[in-house]
């Protein structure tokens, strides 16, 4: 599991070497409470190894022990981040801002500005700079500053920068397990697949009682259509931990992805009722969303869309599900007008002017509204267009996998204005990384058919069939695969 904030991912590692490191420096103790510290320090680890509700607990207890303990507060506030816990986190953010502010060692008070300093709505969000720039100076060594420099290399999109700061961490530390995830994922974005999965069973391998390995392990196989062996990593996480939300949804993902769409949707509409209130819920919703598109269901995708916006009229989500829904609806003029104007309000945004990703998404997405709305239109050119801008805005710093759906969208573009090798093109591109995406391997089929060439569509028909041995009976695309083995007549007998 990465977390998309890469602020929060920065955090969350920060805190795993132990609150001892943020006051060996100085003259202050963490904590002249033993039970206190001991607590803080196990809450700590929990963090690091991802038991957020255990580390919420202990570090609540440490609290209690000793209520100036200003790391533990600072634990517990990321411990609250990263399960989206909105109250809890601003009231558990005012405590640490305020306990942080009273120390009275320089270095110590250093260290939990710099860990705060990621958290957007804390007083120390401003100053993280200054922060990171006196440690420079004073303990440029210390692990802490070594992840934050992997945060600010990651912001600046500095691959090279990210990866040389991991490693020097697995320098001072060998053993230092998150460095192996972190490396695990620049190299399944990179395209290196191998070496991703050898980095993801290093980390397993020095983790073995954490359930994370097994759910980026199995990040690295859904992304290559291994779902059998996904799935086995997610189930062995959430075996491990029931309540690690992402391997959950995960695993609701591997299921829709073979066409288990019922399967799926149980896993995250149960999840979504045991997350109520949080911001894992708005993630698993907008997985339902997603899944409706991508699987052409408009009446439920009407329904889920509405849903959204009923739910969350505040989410910076909610103009785009509107604007697409007024689209799908066929209400395509309304819809244009609220999309141009969110994203004339996140044009208008801080992170817009500051960050390239920030105006990748954007530019991307009204480039995504524009292809919806042009394939709505049946204007086969123009949605070519869209969805190809989209795709390249995002292409510098997105990795292949991340792009299929765009890929797949400008593929089908293409073939609807009679293109059908680019569409080709486009297609292998994304099945030779993933060979059972169905609805890439449908588009395929046709592609060949409509091209006379009957051989090449019969083994992307065949390819599909295989894909789609445990999918839903009434699934659209069995039924559509369906109709395309009775035009192209029964399989060649296996060789």
């Amino acid at each position: 599991m990465k977390w998309i904030i890469i602020a929060l991912v920065a955090a969350a590692a920060l805190i795993g070497v132990g609150v001892f490191v943020a006051g060996s420096h100085g003259t202050d103790a963490v904590s002249r409470n033993p039970e206190a510290t001991r607590l803080s320090d196990e809450g700590t680890a929990d963090l690091h190894a991802f038991r957020l509700r255990q580390a919420v607990q202990k570090l609540g207890l440490a609290l209690e022990a000793d209520p100036a303990l200003a790391e533990a507060a600072i634990s517990r506030t990321l411990a609250y981040a990263q399960l989206g816990e909105r109250q809890n986190l601003k009231r558990e953010l005012a405590r640490a801002d305020s306990l942080t502010a009273a120390l009275k060692n320089d270095h110590r008070r250093l260290l939990a500005q710099l860990r705060l300093g990621s958290v957007g709505n804390s007083r120390f969000f401003a100053m993280r700079d200054s922060v990171y720039n006196a440690l420079q100076v004073t303990d440029p060594e210390n692990i802490y500053m070594l992840v934050a420099a992997a945060e600010r290399a990651e912001q600046a999109q500095d691959q090279e920068q990210v990866e040389k700061a991991w490693l020097r961490i697995l320098e001072k530390d060998p053993n230092y397990a998150n460095s192996y995830n972190q490396l695990g994922y620049m190299e399944l974005n990179r395209g290196n697949y191998d070496q991703a999965i050898e980095y993801m069973q290093k980390y397993a391998f020095l983790a073995p009682d954490l359930a994370n390995p097994h759910d980026s392990l199995g990040e690295v196989y859904m992304a290559l259509g291994r779902y059998e062996e996904a799935e086995a990593e997610f189930r062995a996480s959430v075996a491990m931990q029931n309540d690690f939300y992402h391997s959950l949804i995960n695993l609701g993902k591997v299921y829709l992805a073979r066409g288990e769409l019922k399967r799926g949707m149980d896993i995250l509409e149960k999840l979504r009722s045991q997350v109520a209130g949080s911001e894992l819920e708005v993630r698993v919703d907008r997985e339902i969303i997603s899944t409706y598109l991508r699987a052409g269901l408009q009446a439920e995708l009407a329904q889920a869309t509405a849903r959204f916006v009923d739910r969350y009229p505040e989410a910076e989500a909610t103009p785009i599900y509107r604007a697409v829904r007024l689209a799908y609806l066929g209400r395509i003029p309304e819809g244009q007008a609220v999309i141009d104007s969110a994203m004339a309000a996140m044009r208008g945004d801080d992170a817009y002017a500051r960050f390239e990703k920030a105006r990748q998404g954007v530019e991307s997405t009204a480039r995504q509204f524009e292809g919806i709305a042009a394939d709505l239109a049946l204007d086969h050119a123009r949605a070519a267009a869209a969805w190809g801008s989209a795709m390249r805005i995002l292409a510098p710093g997105a990795p292949q996998h991340e792009l299929f759906y765009l890929r797949y969208r400008l593929a089908a573009a293409l073939a609807g204005g009679g293109r059908h090798r680019e569409a080709l093109a486009e297609l292998d591109t994304m099945l030779a990384i993933n060979p059972r995406q169905t609805d890439a391997l449908l588009l395929k089929a046709r592609c060949h058919r409509a091209l006379g060439e009957r051989d090449a569509a019969q083994a992307a028909l065949a390819a599909l069939e295989a894909a789609l041995a445990k999918a839903d009976p009434d699934l659209p695309i069995v039924a559509q695969a369906a109709a395309l083995r009775r035009e192209l007549g029964p399989a060649a007998p296996a060789s």
